[in-house]
């Protein structure tokens, strides 16, 4: 079994956040990745971070066992088991030590030149602790022998340099970077939190100007909600109602008031969408692909309510219009369309210019022109090939 023990003991612990979460809990998300089946995590008393570590662990698939005490360790860690030890406030790259450390035993260590200057606990003159090791579980016996006020981390680094654990080096170059830092402070975290969501969520191109705009949106309150998860949740439920009632009155006549909310609701369905992918940061947790497509459907559907709307539109061509018009909105989410198309993917966007050419009167006409420009960009303009 493979076994992550970290510490929430040091003062200030549970203070310090990194989007929006603890750094025990991002802990907890590299020995998931490093497909941790018990996650042993040494803190003073039970509390609502705890808590939230424990349920992560266990929405996830793993067994988590807060302990107050490393004497405890010998019940839950056996000879056999893998330990992963993670040093209070290290951020490593998660996906490096899945690689680095999926199938081996070491000690992650970077140039003391640096690292030390940083908080990094220099081993030896030439190098410094990274904050993680792998080592076997009969490590924690020689814990038995500490006096109880002990750090048991520091304990198991020494156990493991002296049973000459194998050195893993960490690129340097990651600690300028950002993709390995000791936080040990609020101030810290925040420095490296802008470089830390660019990394695991990039803000989209503003190419598609609404997806841009949502995304920074999202990024500016993120941080200031207390459930993220949720509130994304609640953004996506309450952009779909408003689709709905949208398609609704467009199809009862209201085409200018339909459009305009249909505009309203994409913007909200764009920032719910944001801020779950922020919310999900860190976790290796991808978005729910149906769900991205049921959201877009019924913006398209939508669309094609008001302009099917009986009462303020004879034949078929406001039905066509808008038929082409959808297609051409996902041709151009194609990763090879031409440039100057992929803003027409953006259907915060189009929405906005067709509500104006409804509330001019030319409701029709107007997703008519954008879909043969659309169509035309598609056709003819060069696209590069690799």
């Amino acid at each position: 079994m493979r076994i992550a023990l970290i510490s929430m003991l040091a003062e200030g612990a549970a203070d310090v956040r990194l989007a929006g979460h603890s750094l025990a809990w991002h802990q907890v998300q590299a020995a998931l990745a490093l497909a941790c089946e018990r996650i042993v995590c040494l803190a003073e008393a039970p509390g609502p971070e705890l808590a939230a570590l424990q349920r992560e662990a266990e929405r996830r698939g793993a067994t988590f066992n807060p302990v107050t005490h490393h004497r405890a360790l010998s019940g839950l860690v056996r000879a056999a088991d893998t330990l992963l030890v993670f040093a209070p406030g290290v951020l490593p790259d998660r996906d490096w030590l899945a690689q680095t450390f999926g199938a081996r035993a070491g000690v992650a260590v970077l140039p003391a030149d640096g690292a030390v200057e940083q908080g990094f606990e220099r081993i030896d003159r030439e190098r410094a602790w990274a904050g993680v090791l792998a080592t076997r579980g009969d490590a924690v016996e020689a814990l038995a022998a500490l006096p109880p006020d002990a750090d048991p981390i520091a304990g198991l680094l020494r156990v493991a340099l002296q049973r000459g654990a194998g050195a893993v080096t960490v690129p340097d170059k990651w600690l300028d970077d950002g993709r390995w830092a000791l936080v040990a402070s609020s101030a810290a975290a925040e420095r490296y939190q802008a470089g830390w969501y660019q990394r695991h969520v990039p803000a989209p191109s503003f190419e598609r100007p609404g997806s841009a705009l949502a995304h920074r949106l999202a990024r500016a309150v993120v941080d200031r909600v207390s459930n993220a998860a949720g509130t994304a949740t609640g953004l996506i439920a309450g952009g779909a109602a408003v689709a709905i009632v949208s398609a609704v009155a467009g199809y009862f006549g209201h085409v200018a008031a339909g459009v305009a909310g249909l505009t309203a609701a994409s913007a909200i369905l764009a920032v719910g969408t944001a801020l779950g992918r922020l919310s999900r940061a860190g976790t290796g947790e991808g978005a729910r692909t149906w769900l991205g497509e049921a959201r877009r459907t019924l913006l398209d559907v939508s669309l094609f309510a008001i302009a099917a709307s009986p009462g303020e539109f004879e034949g078929w061509t406001a039905e066509f219009a808008a038929l082409v018009l959808i297609a051409v909105i996902r041709l151009a989410r194609d990763e090879r369309a031409p440039r100057p198309l992929r803003p027409l993917s953006d259907r915060t966007v189009v929405f906005a210019v067709v509500a104006g050419a409804a509330a001019a009167g030319v409701f029709a006409p107007g997703m008519a022109v954008l879909a043969v420009i659309g169509l035309a960009l598609r056709l003819f303009w060069p696209v590069k090939t690799s």
